[in-house]
């Protein structure tokens, strides 16, 4: 007697399951089917083989995987299911399983209500014709399905299963974001701190001292199923802030209330592998809830990222980057200056020098040595002396903002968007070239050499237009950055109008970024240039 394994299979979640684990009604009305056919055809049941609420597009499916395993192993030698849909709806895994392996291992497959028998030479065919027709159907479920959630990201749906950390799904529409004001503070918190000048990982110490629980585990305490694989090891389970999360709350345009998805999307329908998605093809949404953080802070906070180097200027608990991280550059080569030493008997004060000297033992460039303490006394020195200037000549004030007015930024701005515009009209234009040179091959008016070199040519064109364009996206950020960064100089300065210590707020309102020069060996005179954000 031949020794059968039945294989069940179903796709999608029952409504018809009694008891979370059990199986669904469709699962049992499949195990009764094949129960009776393995009888009535006299084949002994050696092993039942069952995956409920898995796709057959994969083979990752835990009973499937232990199947091919027992097969193997040659427990028996046929396998029996409703139909070769329920067993795969992949072509290639039909070809590799029950045309190639199961022949190999000596293993006959049997649909019991489409007939198919890998034993009938004469049906194969028909086997082959019932996986393309099972694969067709995937992938226009898949078209179909990504077209209408694409539709609903496009009119500001939320399509998510959880809200983004700071928010809570609406109660009376689940695709709205409300704020969550104990979250929200936390999400300032940490924009506070870094403009403070603390690292990412100090950031982290911070929260876990004062007991804040990281994301992962404030989703649950709101009693939201909610899992992160990524954050089982330290974060779910000791409830440590990661870096990692830190650093996407400071880069999460979410909090300045737009709304961004299709960051990501699968290879094929057949794969699960997510690939990140170019930022220019997101589907963004303005203004679609309350934001959490400002522009300004936003955009400060970004700057500050791309231009800080980790440089203490504390050590042990209180660490975090000195004022002027990021800031500082060599007025010869360009290249950021960095911490090469301290001095003597001074904890707060080191030797900063220029990081290609550095590295290149001063072949490529000179040191520019400094002391941290110098370029400190001079830039706060020159920061209260453009203060008093501006509160004691209300005409010096004026002078500086019509120059701020008179500024190329705008223009700038303006021709970048136009040449952004027109490669995206050139784009369409190929896109519509392609779909003409189609026709005319149809029509016969082109032969098929010269329609495969055109259309070869044209998506060539069409690949170097959307590195251009990437390109345009960046020049066009920075600009825009530019032109938000043009602060109230009346608000800055009143509200530095007496200080005692140099922070990183007065720094980072004030300076753009400081160049220092080379000594003069005859002169000893080291020049110190700010450039301000004015």
């Amino acid at each position: 007697m031949d020794k059968a394994a039945l294989y069940l299979r179903l796709s999608k979640e029952d409504v018809d399951k009694i008891n979370k684990g059990d199986d669904s009604e469709s699962i049992i009305n499949q195990r009764l089917l094949l129960t009776d056919f393995a009888i009535e055809h006299e084949f002994q049941i050696v092993g039942v083989y069952s995956d409920d609420d898995y796709s057959g597009l994969y083979n990752d499916r835990p009973d499937f995987d232990r199947l091919i395993r027992d097969a193997k192993m040659g427990m028996f030698n046929v396998v029996i299911a409703k139909s070769q849909a329920r067993f795969t709806r992949n072509m290639e895994h039909l070809e590799k399983y029950l045309h190639h392996d199961f022949p190999l291992l000596g293993i006959r497959f049997l649909g019991v209500v489409d007939g198919a028998d890998t034993q009938d030479q004469t049906n194969k065919k028909n086997r082959q014709i019932n996986g393309l027709v099972n694969e067709w159907y995937c992938e226009d479920l898949s078209n179909n399905i990504r077209a209408v959630f694409k539709q609903k990201m496009k009119a500001g749906q939320f399509l998510g299963s959880f809200a983004p950390y700071g928010y809570l799904k609406d109660p009376e529409d689940r695709h709205q974001f409300v704020v969550d004001e104990y979250a929200a503070d936390v999400i300032r918190r940490i924009y506070r701190l870094f403009l403070e000048g603390y690292t990412d990982r100090h950031i982290c110490h911070i929260l876990e001292d004062e007991n804040i629980p990281n994301p992962t585990i404030y989703k649950k305490m709101l009693g939201l199923n909610y899992a992160n694989k990524k954050s089982e090891e330290f974060g779910a389970k000791y409830g440590l802030w990661s870096t990692t999360t830190i650093k996407r709350i400071l880069t999460n345009e979410t909090y300045l209330g737009k709304l961004m998805q299709g960051t990501a999307k699968k290879v094929s329908y057949k794969d699960k592998k997510v690939v990140a998605v170019p930022k220019e093809e997101w589907i963004v949404i303005e203004n679609h809830h309350e934001a959490i953080i400002d522009e300004e802070t936003f955009r400060q906070v970004a700057r500050m990222r791309e231009r800080r180097r980790i440089c203490a200027d504390n050590q042990g608990k209180d660490k975090k980057v000195h004022i002027f991280a990021g800031k500082l550059r060599c007025s010869t080569c360009g290249h950021t200056m960095i911490k090469s030493g301290g001095v003597r008997g001074r904890k707060d004060d080191w030797y900063l020098r220029c990081q290609l000297a550095n590295k290149s033992r001063c072949k490529e460039c000179t040191s520019h040595n400094i002391r941290f303490s110098i370029v400190q006394d001079v830039v706060q020195e020159r920061i209260r002396s453009f203060a008093d200037a501006v509160l004691k000549n209300p005409d010096c004030l004026d002078k500086i903002e019509k120059m701020l007015e008179k500024d190329d930024v705008n223009d700038s701005l303006k021709k970048e968007r136009k040449k952004f515009k027109e490669l995206e009209i050139r784009a369409d234009g190929i896109t519509k070239s392609m779909q003409t040179m189609y026709i005319d091959r149809v029509q016969g008016n082109i032969t098929d050499d010269m329609f495969y070199q055109l259309k070869v040519k044209c998506e060539d064109e069409l690949q170097e237009i959307k590195i251009k364009k990437t390109e345009q996206l960046k020049k066009i950020e920075q600009l825009e950055a530019e032109v938000n960064n043009k602060n109230d100089i009346r608000e800055i300065v009143n509200k530095y109008t007496d200080y005692s210590i140099l922070t990183h707020e007065i720094v980072n309102d004030f300076v753009e970024y400081i160049e220092i020069g080379e000594k003069n060996k005859d002169t000893d005179e080291q020049e110190i240039k700010i450039y301000w954000n004015f």
